[in-house]
């Protein structure tokens, strides 16, 4: 942000950045009003804090916090028509377009994350998902029984299985006979999953992991019910990554 006095003559360029500043500032100012159904009286501050707390993910927080100060000294700071005190900087300026872009046409959990989902049956057996995390790499696999959702079998699910048969028993299993609803118990009782619609945004996915640490993944369908096919599925490593 550059300063000076009410003298300083601004250039066409400077007067350009304020009012792409203003635009996108209004912008999100109506956006979160509408959205939060706020009166206009409320603060731009009080209005971020209030979508902060629904939208944990939301990354744009601190930086809305700074372009308030911004804009402030852009408003209260004007004395004369044209004379700021204040001008962004282009860096501002673009950060401030792409955060109005973010909240406005926010990323969706389809397109973002929509993949062929590796599943498989409670009747297949240890033996094969094996071979699968060895070709493949996987390490969550939602299990069904038929077209019913059964569970997530982990990789955890599977280490705490075999580790049990074999200090038990001494003695090697016969992986091709132990079904997977045998070694989907010992996932235990704890929800690893949860599912959500093709609509849901991609913030919503960042502060739902962030708020549930035992979340593994997070299985995406039509309308987030369990009795719908497969669109996609995000999991920890992925919502790190997110661009």
């Amino acid at each position: 942000m550059k300063t000076g006095d009410t003298r300083w003559e601004l250039s066409k360029e400077q007067l350009d950045l304020i009012e792409a500043f203003q635009v996108d500032y209004n912008a999100i100012d109506r956006f979160l009003r509408k959205t939060l159904g706020s009166e206009v009286r409320v603060s731009f501050t009080d209005l971020l804090r209030q979508y902060s707390q629904k939208h944990v993910g939301s990354r744009d927080a601190d930086l809305l916090r700074t372009i308030a100060d911004v804009r402030n000294a852009i408003v209260h700071g004007k004395v004369e028509p044209y004379h700021y005190v204040a001008v962004p900087t282009p860096e501002i300026v673009d950060g401030l377009r792409a955060c109005r872009d973010r909240l406005l046409s926010p990323a969706r959990a389809i397109p973002k994350f929509q993949r062929i989902v590796e599943s498989i049956s409670i009747h297949d057996t240890l033996a094969q998902v094996l071979r699968v995390i060895k070709k493949r790499d996987y390490s969550q696999f939602p299990v069904y029984d038929d077209e019913r959702f059964r569970g997530l079998l982990t990789e955890n699910g599977i280490t705490r299985w075999l580790a049990h048969h074999v200090t038990t028993r001494l003695s090697l299993v016969e992986l091709e006979d132990v079904p997977i609803g045998e070694v989907l118990e010992n996932e235990g009782k704890i929800k690893n999953y949860h599912f959500t619609a093709r609509d849901t945004r991609v913030d919503d996915l960042i502060g739902q992991f962030a708020s549930h640490e035992l979340l593994e993944v997070v299985l995406i369908t039509a309308n987030g019910k369990e009795s719908q096919s497969l669109l996609g599925i995000v999991t920890r490593w992925d919502i790190i990554h997110v661009a």
